[in-house]
């Protein structure tokens, strides 16, 4: 009878202890783990510089991400994420015959996130306005309108229903026949982005300033562009 007295006595005092709060710096726990103290810190080995690749030492201070079940790990350092020229060769968009809208995609770089991150996607781009026939400089006065813009796509495929970052340049050129050089375009759009592989497809189009023949030309994109991406992670 003892022995079962026994036994039942230390089943309850093993759910109790189960179920306690405990505290430290504090004898009145208010959840399961209760650190009291306006200076309480908490270390974690497996998140110092010496077991963590992520943690690079020094004075820096890293962000701390939790999952869906409640696993602490380290998050990644925000950073570019891609620098470099979008387009390998320079691409022509000429007008419809009349002069109207035409457009065409111009490149597609694709990035991926490790984590939710604000992405910072900044382009430049040059523009060389010619006549319709590639050949002839511009001299009618009428004001010729190139786009610029990109859609977010999924790696392979834009999503259309939404464009960035558009930008447009006007030219007009009248009674001279050697008007050269380039014009530019350029934009920077902050977007708000889950982790995932992603790409930017950015596009170029043309509008000539009247709906006649003699207004329709093309631009060329592309002899000199750059396009950064940036991920604030979060």
């Amino acid at each position: 009878m003892k022995n079962k007295i026994t036994l039942i006595a230390l089943s309850i005092f093993a759910v109790l202890t189960a179920s306690a709060q405990v505290g430290i710096g504090t004898t009145n726990p208010q959840e399961s783990l209760h650190i009291a103290g306006n200076t309480s810190t908490i270390r974690v080995d497996g998140l110092n510089s010496e077991n963590n690749n992520k943690n690079l030492g020094g004075t820096a201070k890293y962000n701390v991400l939790v999952d869906a079940n409640g696993n602490l790990s380290l998050g990644d350092l925000s950073g570019e994420v891609v620098s470099e020229s979008g387009i390998s060769s320079p691409v022509v968009v000429q007008t419809t015959a009349n002069s109207g809208l035409n457009s065409s995609e111009l490149y597609q770089k694709n990035f991926t996130l490790t984590q939710r991150a604000l992405v910072v996607i900044t382009y430049y781009i040059s523009i060389d306005y010619e006549g319709y026939d590639g050949v002839s400089k511009i001299d009618d006065g009428r004001a010729k309108i190139a786009h610029n813009y990109f859609y977010i796509g999924n790696g392979t495929t834009a999503d259309t229903s939404k464009a960035y970052g558009m930008t447009s340049s006007v030219y007009s050129n009248s009674n001279c026949d050697t008007a050269t050089g380039y014009v530019y375009n350029s934009r920077s759009t902050t977007i708000s982005l889950e982790a995932g592989t992603y790409s930017v497809h950015l596009n170029g189009a043309v509008y000539g300033g009247d709906l006649t023949a003699d207004a329709a030309f093309r631009a060329t994109f592309g002899d000199l562009d750059r396009i950064d991406i940036q991920a604030i992670y979060l």
